[in-house]
């Protein structure tokens, strides 16, 4: 069928005549966060269900209407509450008036979860529905409020057989009630917005990304309520701010038409617009459709503008049969804001521990010793291994307003932490139950000790890679880090140093991010003496250094080993209301650009983008090099957070946030961002830093150095040890992120990660067993085509930065 056959017959279904020369396309949804500032039950009962009651009534009077839920999360929960209304939800959805606009749990955030929990959230929301009899599989995925999307979201969502996406905030972009700056002083040189608006002057294109990816694209550049008004006056119906009373008048929902269409048709290179109506919470417009067929009836004649309800994804069908009028683009929409990427660190961290946690219980779940357990494919909707609640909860916390740390605190405290301790608990259990059978675990032999020297308030320390010199005398911090051939300077002091900043900033944001905002160092723990406590130990040399910023205990630990050139650190405390903390190091590396990996692959970034300093969301590794591929310093997390680089040298690593909420002039708060959170506890970062030599990130095999922090999360190590036991892997830079029971299908599914090797070859095999058959994947376990084997060896050229294999 052509591109002028498919257009037409899309046309005739949605009513569109074939004259029409410009077509606005509604497509209605409403926004919903799981937990933000009331916990899921009270915004399920203020709200959802009121929501969702009214939208199957309207769908079932208006048989041409089309109604959107973005994620599965309160489609679930309304499913259970409601058992009455689930033939009505199922046959609303399999006749395409429910629309899914992505199969996932939540609208996750794509920066800060892990890969895998990304890719699983798919996943779960895929197999809910298909263990209900809801036949939509979606090829879209929307975010309509994530702050800032992965540059890799192209690879990403290709991975889990996703091909489109519509999202709504990038950086450079105006967003009512999260700026009291002008519109004007916004789309600034080099932001995504500016590219958009104003060099490629379009919101509708392909977006590419640097591993390969690719996806058809809109940009609610006048966000995703943008069509909310249509038949009221006021201000917003927004649950926020609501001011607004009904007025479906002719003249009204008229007048706000071509306010739409003078507002997106200037870039619009087809003749489809879009307007988004789905603002949080907001309930359906009542009559919708036969609000614009008035129009279309008195209207369109003398405007030439047809209006229809329709689907995003109706929307992107329309759209993607012009292709040919659409730029193909690779950017980075970020930095969005960056205060989230390390606001309350200890909810990251305890979000990360139950995705090692699952991914641990699954690998053993697979050993020989459990291999009555897995006694065939599970049928839809059944849970062998008892770990679907677990998950179900480990890819809410993806969703962006709870691995963000942007929930209230008395959602964070209610309801997200215990929701993932009890998650935790679930799968801890699991792994007690699946560890009865196995083998002990393998004796560790102790870290071999590297040379050290104490005296006189100093400590030297030598290795064969390099050699530190830290000082008593200069807060516990490094002085001074030498290569020991040459005597070449890898650190200038002090490094190590823990920066204590006023942070007028909050959840969001960094103070330093708007006007009237606050960043100020206050205070250095180089500035004051502080003793230096040396230990031996079977991690290596352990090297402790307690120190007081703003009257708050912070705890900095290195551990230094013979055999090995990473140098680990940690951090541990908390920061006081009002601050961030940052760990700094002089590098003396003087460069232009930054390399670093985000879910999907590894991109390089300027070291400023609009904010001085730029803290750039640090997923793994954070790489500076000089120029022409000279000596670097990699900069490794064990979860995401932080980073920034300053002219000069010197890095700095976000160790501890407790920034409250965003105020302008110390007490202008903004209406999009009422939350004031506190970071409650003591938490851990852990780090380490990485010297080259020379060489790039892939010659380093960076993409993995994070794993020499595996000795600070244990289920990560245990994964490793055990799935090693099960595959082999050729090359070894292929890693393998999962390897789990098929929830669709037989077999084992196995997830590969390796970013910077599109197209090369990967060969895998079972150490125990043989492999029957074997097939290319999607994320959503859906086969793609059979895959060689030969001498026992599967045979894999990596379509992307990601791939999943089935086994069996």
């Amino acid at each position: 069928m052509s591109d002028t056959t498919t257009e037409s017959h899309i046309r005739q279904r949605l009513g569109i005549p074939p004259e029409a020369r410009q077509v606005l396309v509604f497509a209605e949804s409403s926004h919903w966060d799981p937990n933000w500032l009331y916990t899921s039950t009270g915004y399920f009962e203020r709200y959802v269900r009121g929501n969702l009651d009214m939208a199957l009534e309207q769908l079932e009077r208006q048989p041409r209407r089309v109604y959107s839920i973005e994620c599965m999360f309160f489609l679930r929960m309304y499913w259970e509450a409601c058992p009455e209304n689930q033939e009505r939800i199922r046959r609303l959805v399999n006749q395409g008036q429910l629309r899914l606009t992505s199969s996932g749990v939540t609208t996750a955030d794509t920066l800060l979860p892990h890969t895998e929990a990304i890719l699983r959230d798919f996943l779960l929301g895929q197999e809910w529905l298909r263990a209900n009899g809801l036949a939509q599989e979606p090829r879209l995925a929307y975010f309509p409020d994530s702050f800032g999307c992965s540059p890799h979201l192209p690879s990403l969502l290709n991975a889990a057989g996703f091909d489109r996406t519509a999202f709504t905030r990038v950086d450079g972009m105006f967003f009512m009630g999260c700026d009291y700056d002008l519109p004007s002083r916004f789309q600034w040189p080099g932001s995504t917005a500016a590219l958009l608006m104003k060099q490629k002057k379009t919101l509708d294109f392909y977006w590419r990304d640097n591993q390969g990816g690719q996806l058809l694209c809109h940009w609610n550049a006048y966000a995703y309520g943008q069509g909310d008004m249509l038949a009221y006056s006021g201000f917003a119906r927004v649950y926020l701010v609501p001011y607004y009373r009904a007025d479906p008048s002719e003249k009204r929902v008229a007048s706000r038409i071509r306010e739409y269409v003078k507002q997106l048709a200037p870039y619009s290179r087809t003749p489809y617009l879009f307007c988004p109506i789905g603002y949080d919470f907001n309930a359906p417009i009542p009559d919708l459709v036969e609000l614009l067929e008035r129009y279309n009836q008195h209207q369109y004649p003398q405007t030439g503008v047809w209006a229809v309800n329709a689907g995003l994804d109706d929307y992107l069908a329309l759209v993607e049969c012009q292709r040919e009028k659409l730029p193909v683009l690779e950017f980075d929409p970020n930095p969005y804001w960056t205060g989230f990427y390390s606001a309350r660190p200890s909810l990251k961290r305890l979000s990360h521990k139950l995705t090692d946690t699952l991914l641990l219980a699954e690998c053993l779940a697979l050993q020989p010793e459990n291999s009555t357990l897995i006694a065939g494919p599970a049928p839809a909707g059944q849970d062998p291994l008892g770990l679907d609640e677990a998950w179900w909860s480990a890819a809410v916390a993806n969703h962006h307003d709870f691995i963000t740390g942007t929930g209230s605190d008395e959602v964070v405290e209610g309801e997200q932490v215990p929701m993932l301790q009890k998650a935790l608990e679930q799968a801890q259990a699991a792994i007690a139950h699946l560890q009865a059978n196995l083998p002990p675990p393998a004796e560790v032999r102790s870290a071999p000790l590297p040379e050290w020297q104490q005296g006189q308030g100093r400590l030297v320390v030598r290795t064969p890679f390099y050699t530190l010199e830290l000082s008593e005398e200069s807060g516990g911090c490094i002085t001074r880090a030498w290569l020991p051939e040459n005597q070449a300077l890898l650190l200038e002091g002090p490094s190590n140093d823990l920066v204590s900043y006023r942070d007028g900033g909050g959840l969001w944001r960094m103070g330093h991010e708007f006007p009237g905002g606050t960043w100020r160092e206050l205070g250095r723990a180089s500035q004051k003496p502080a003793r230096l406590e040396v230990s031996a130990g079977e991690d290596g040399l352990l090297v402790s250094c307690t120190v007081e910023l703003d009257g708050m205990p912070l705890t900095r630990r290195l551990w230094l080993r013979a055999d090995s050139p990473v140098l680990r650190g940690q951090v541990e405390g908390q920061a006081l209301d009002g601050r961030t903390v940052t760990v700094r190091f002089a590098t003396e590396i003087e460069t232009q650009s930054l390399v670093m990996d985000q879910p999907g692959g590894v991109l390089r970034r300027p070291i400023e983008k609009k904010y001085r300093p730029t803290f750039w969301p640090l997923h793994s590794f954070f790489f500076v090099q000089a120029a022409a591929e000279g000596r670097g310093v990699a900069f490794l997390r064990g979860i995401p957070g932080a980073a920034a680089y300053r002219p000069g040298g010197a890095v700095e690593l976000v160790a501890q946030r407790n920034a409250n909420q965003e105020k302008a002039f110390g007490r202008v708060t903004f209406l999009g961002m009422p939350v004031n959170g506190h970071e409650r506890r003591s938490s851990v970062i852990d780090y380490a830093l990485l010297f080259t030599p020379s060489g790039d990130w892939l010659a380093n095999r960076l993409a993995g150095a994070s794993a020499a922090l595996n000795v600070a999360y244990p289920e990560r190590a245990r994964f490793e040890v055990w799935a090693g036991r099960l595959v082999e892997i050729d090359p070894p830079a292929a890693q393998l992120l999962a390897i789990k029971p098929a929830s669709r299908g037989e077999g084992w599914i196995l997830r590969l990660w390796a970013p910077g090797q599109a197209g090369q070859r990967v060969r895998l095999r079972l150490r125990q067993g043989e492999v029957k058959k074997t097939c290319l994947c999607d994320a959503r376990e859906r086969d793609l085509r059979p895959l060689p084997v030969r001498e026992g060896w599967v045979e894999l050229e990596l379509p992307g930065s990601l791939a999943t294999v089935r086994l069996i």
